[in-house]
């Protein structure tokens, strides 16, 4: 008989020692640690675009409102012939790129034709200019005084009068434009 361990009928042969899992757990919690401090320090909560409301000729910014990717806002102003509302609809794409989507009216436009194909009006007598989907890099404009054209930003469902910001007459633009970064000191 040979002397050593005796080894039960089915018995399974030692294993060798489980590898430890201790440098495993603390690679992951590392891991979790850096990724948790790299989301409270980043500006998640700043936006990451502006819009901006541009005088033309001295280049001084009037307005400047956060603004999401793919967030639409809408130019609103009266008809100056007309003296009904105009309503141009633009969604915000990335710095330097605006889409003008649709514009919806109570205008006749003086009679004039439409350079967009797909006119519909509404039951409720508002035209609409669907599916122009036309991308801009800004969108430009005189201002109108208030009891002429009333150019009004409407943006989240907030109206916005920019006579409040520029002096009729003035030109102007919107552009998105990516939001300064503001310093932690």
């Amino acid at each position: 008989m040979r002397l050593g361990t005796i080894k039960a009928k089915g018995a399974r042969p030692p294993q060798p020692a489980a590898r430890s899992r201790l440098p495993r757990f603390v690679g992951l919690a590392a891991a979790l640690l850096l990724a948790l401090a790299w989301a409270a320090s980043s500006p998640a909560a700043e936006p990451r675009l502006v819009l901006n409301l541009v005088e033309t000729d001295t280049g001084r910014v009037a307005l400047s409102l956060p603004i999401e990717p793919g967030e639409e806002f809408t130019v609103w102003f009266l008809h100056s012939y007309d003296r009904a509302f105009f309503a141009e609809h633009y969604r915000a794409l990335g710095p330097g790129r605006i889409l003008l989507t649709h514009m919806t009216f109570k205008s006749n436009l003086n009679g004039e034709g439409f350079e967009y194909h797909d006119f519909h009006l509404r039951p409720d007598g508002v035209g609409e200019l669907r599916n122009i989907n036309e991308p801009r890099q800004e969108v430009h404009f005189m201002m109108g005084s208030p009891d002429m054209a009333d150019h009004t930003l409407i943006l989240r469902g907030k109206r916005i009068r920019l006579v409040n910001y520029v002096a009729p007459r003035t030109l102007v633009s919107f552009f998105v434009c990516q939001a300064p970064l503001k310093n932690k000191d």
